[in-house]
């Protein structure tokens, strides 16, 4: 671990935000991607085939990508004892590796109890020190339970935001819930102590659209190059990583 919060892993700086974000949820439509029910059946699953064979499940986005984010929090977080969150855990293969990099400072909070007792169940198998809570991200007392006082140093997200963009707004809607989508940033500001960072991975959201959703509340610092195509003459990536720092 070395460095400090300035994007030293080769990334560029940040994309320009769009003018507009009217149009942005528009083309989504609800999903069970964005349904608590569809990852309680996941987990469920999950649980049952890491007690049989000790998989451990999906890795979300692949093993490229958690890597990435590994190796920009270590290039870019110096003191091992800072207090990391896992937004959105699943089964904590973020933190684990974190944890194998010698941070000891680790939550992961997800609001599906399957996940979290599957996370809880792979960090013991592997002796890891990893704390982890069953937690409503987008309820604000639920947010200051998991924060306390002391707040978090780094907020990582790989993936939660997208679900959350695809909540349907009620049981049998189409359309997404905005609420949602709009509380998720206030949520992450509230769990940042000031100065605290925010690193986002996203394959529904552009760089220029991450940092138009975010840059309200916090500053764009860099972003994390993945793997790019070409089709059509525009060049693009199949994900988006993009890291913040907490307006004070």
């Amino acid at each position: 671990m070395s460095g400090s919060n300035n994007d030293k892993d080769g990334g560029d700086s940040c994309a320009k935000p769009e003018n507009t974000l009217e149009h942005e949820t528009e083309s989504f439509e609800a999903s069970k991607l964005g349904s608590k029910d569809h990852w309680n059946n996941v987990y469920d699953r999950e649980i049952s085939n890491f007690k049989e064979t000790g998989d451990i499940g999906e890795v979300w986005f692949g093993e490229d990508t958690a890597a990435k984010m590994v190796t920009w929090v270590c290039s870019n977080i110096e003191d091992a004892s800072s207090r990391i969150l896992d937004v959105g855990c699943g089964n904590g293969h973020l933190l684990l590796e974190l944890a194998e990099e010698g941070y000891t400072n680790l939550v992961g909070t997800d609001y599906s109890a399957q996940a979290v007792e599957l996370a809880k169940s792979i960090s013991e198998s592997r002796s890891a020190e990893i704390t982890y809570f069953e937690q409503d991200f987008l309820d604000p007392q639920d947010v200051s339970r998991v924060a306390g006082e002391e707040k978090f140093d780094v907020v990582l997200d790989k993936g939660t935001y997208d679900a959350i963009c695809l909540k349907p707004k009620d049981a049998d809607a189409v359309s997404v819930d905005q609420n949602a989508i709009d509380m998720y940033p206030v949520s992450v500001v509230s769990s940042l102590k000031d100065n605290g960072v925010f690193l986002i991975t996203s394959c529904n959201w552009t760089e220029e659209e991450l940092v138009s959703r975010f840059g309200t509340h916090l500053e764009c610092t860099g972003r994390v190059k993945h793997r790019s195509f070409q089709f059509g003459g525009a060049v693009g990536q199949t994900v988006a990583t993009v890291a913040f720092k907490k307006r004070l």
